[in-house]
């Protein structure tokens, strides 16, 4: 006759499986984001290579964020003819294709919920790119993306384009990061910056640029976390907060647990960073420019 398990050993095996699985299921996450972490890290190092192929054909001129607005109302921009009410726009992302062929790679597989482009193609990227009748009929752009430019490298669609050989170290000039989606509901803007918010900006230290000797004034990591604590109950309701402090915008804390994200660079290379690095001010990886914003009604310092 067979000899069954009883009760109380098939209750101790129970456990013992309950016990494995509370203690391995954390390490299956965490490598589970390590590799998304990593994936991310590929799509943001493709971003900066097309990035520094583009201004390679481009006299080593940069992008703007978008191209959007004809030349009315104070924008100083040239005038698309295949936007003429300005309803859409030519973003980055579409004017790097040539160089990446790819456009899964603006979704970061750790991000919940990747940004949408303004006015979505009805047949998706297919349409990116593509006249009705000779004008356009939505965003070229990424119809999801979970990166987001910076405009002190990629201005804005109302400020002038940069020149790679304006900045004084490239290798140190971050032009692309993460995207923080959940800003969505309240911040419509494509861009972000590590300058508080505009330059000169009183009562705010100036700290030199080691590489130009440039002084401009920075924003410490702290402050940013501290912004970021007092938008965090309600972004809707504290819309103001990320309206002005343009580095809330990044996601810094998407991967390890809140520790970093990824981050292109003016050189091409991608790495993946906290955000005391990139705010460091012996070695301030959002560079030594502010760029000016041009249209008449947001012009005064530090607004």
């Amino acid at each position: 006759m067979k000899k069954a398990f009883t009760l109380i050993e098939l209750l101790v095996v129970i456990a013992i499986i309950a016990i494995l699985a509370a203690i391995l299921f954390p390490v299956f996450a965490q490598a589970k984001e390590a590799a998304k972490k990593t994936t991310c890290l590929s799509n943001t190092k493709q971003i900066a290579m097309g990035l520094y192929m583009y201004a390679g054909d481009a006299d080593d001129t940069l992008c703007n964020t978008s191209w959007e607005q004809q030349a009315s109302g104070g924008y100083p921009g040239t005038y698309n003819p295949a936007n003429p009410a300005g309803n859409y726009q030519v973003h980055w992302s579409f004017l790097i294709q040539p160089y990446i062929k790819n456009w899964n790679m603006f979704v970061c597989p750790s991000d919940p919920a990747p940004t949408p482009t303004d006015v979505q193609c009805t047949n998706g990227v297919s349409d990116v790119g593509v006249l009705q009748g000779g004008v356009m009929t939505c965003d070229w752009a990424a119809q999801k993306n979970s990166y987001i430019a910076v405009y002190n490298a990629l201005p804005a669609h109302d400020w002038g384009t940069v020149s790679m050989g304006q900045y004084a170290s490239p290798a140190n000039q971050i032009m692309v990061t993460e995207h923080r989606n959940d800003l969505v509901a309240a911040d419509g803007h494509k861009g972000a910056s590590g300058f508080y918010p505009s330059q000169p900006c009183p009562g705010w230290a100036l700290v030199p640029y080691p590489a130009s000797g440039n002084a401009y004034s920075y924003f410490p990591a702290a402050e940013a976390q501290k912004q970021y604590a007092l938008a965090l109950p309600n972004f809707v309701a504290n819309k103001a907060i990320f309206k002005k402090y343009d580095i809330v915008r990044v996601a810094w804390d998407r991967h390890s647990g809140g520790q970093g994200a990824n981050y292109a660079f003016g050189d091409g290379h991608a790495k993946y960073e906290n955000l005391g690095q990139t705010l460091n001010p012996n070695a301030y990886q959002y560079g030594d420019r502010w760029i000016p914003n041009s249209a008449p009604w947001n012009n005064s310092p530090c607004n």
